[in-house]
């Protein structure tokens, strides 16, 4: 593939309906807010005064819907609290019991988060998944320039599965710093490979197992290795049906180039997943707030579910 043709074919991400994409960054930054009434209803059941030890008095949709508010204004548990409070007080309804910090991070963890259910409706999906890290606690950017990091400084992996068509968060989950990138994608497309059309992601998913649970029937776009070489199978061990694409990605590279193969391929498109991860960052920041880890992981997927409605 010659230069005109690469050139010819590269792709061009541009922001042509300036007015909407205004519009849109615009109404961001409304405090207008609509609550279900299914929601209204629930919360208006709640009568605190009947209520028995051990007894969960919120229902999840309160809880959901007040943990929501503070992950989109940026807010602490205690300050979140404060303002469901004067948020239903102008509503006409400051008679509503509103759950306190404590019970809203106890409650946090066993609040069902779904990113969404594209994965699980049988849609044809192209994916593209990668990884980035999210702070925990320890020492800022400062100390550890002027003096080095020590042990205090933890930092999570956010693993985010889109679809490259329409920039939606398709699946996501948080593990420690040293979790397996494929290990995790495997999890993240258990039982969901069928109803994926292609994959896409950088070298650190050619790993032979994730490329078997992706199976033969899924496009598989991962870049082997420089030093990758064609495998080759036995009569008595024939090579399995998802090797051949790989083998066909390593012989491409080694006759048309790397750089020919990806824009062949439209590998470029996986970039888009790190334009989610960079969103997401600008608006949420590059820290979780919360220290347990079932907290942290719903934090992660509830902030996930918010850019979820911003796209939309």
């Amino acid at each position: 593939m010659d230069h005109t043709s690469i050139t010819a074919n590269k792709d061009k991400y541009k922001v042509r309906n300036w007015k909407a994409y205004n519009k849109s960054l615009c109404h961001r930054g409304r405090i207008t807010l609509w609550i279900e009434d299914s929601v209204m209803k629930e919360w208006s059941s709640i009568d605190i005064t009947k209520k028995s030890v051990g007894e969960c008095l919120y229902p999840d949709s309160v809880i959901h819907c007040c943990l929501l508010l503070k992950l989109s204004y940026h807010l602490c548990l205690r300050q979140a609290t404060g303002f469901v409070e004067s948020l239903l007080f102008f509503m006409g309804k400051g008679h509503y019991a509103v759950p306190d910090y404590s019970t809203l991070s106890r409650r946090q963890s066993l609040i069902p988060s779904s990113v969404s259910q594209r994965l699980t409706r049988g849609e044809n999906l192209d994916i593209a998944i990668d990884s980035t890290g999210l702070k925990v606690y320890g020492e800022g950017e400062w100390k550890v320039r002027k003096h080095g990091w020590s042990k205090r400084r933890t930092w999570r992996k956010l693993h985010i599965g889109i679809d490259v068509n329409t920039q939606e968060i398709v699946a996501a989950e948080l593990t420690g710093n040293d979790k397996d990138d494929a290990a995790t994608a495997k999890t993240m497309l258990k039982g969901a490979t069928k109803r994926i059309k292609s994959f896409r992601g950088d070298g650190a998913y050619d790993d032979l197992d994730f490329r078997k649970t992706l199976g033969s029937k899924v496009h598989q776009i991962i870049p082997p290795p420089k030093d990758a070489v064609v495998r080759k199978g036995t009569k008595k061990k024939p090579l399995e049906e998802y090797i051949h694409q790989r083998n066909q990605a390593v012989a491409d590279i080694h006759q048309n180039g790397r750089k020919a193969w990806k824009v062949e391929q439209g590998y470029h498109k996986r970039s888009l997943n790190e334009v989610v991860m960079f969103r997401y960052k600008t608006i949420f920041g590059q820290e979780l707030s919360a220290r347990k880890t079932e907290n942290q992981l719903a934090e992660a997927l509830l902030k996930c579910s918010i850019l979820n409605k911003y796209t939309d």
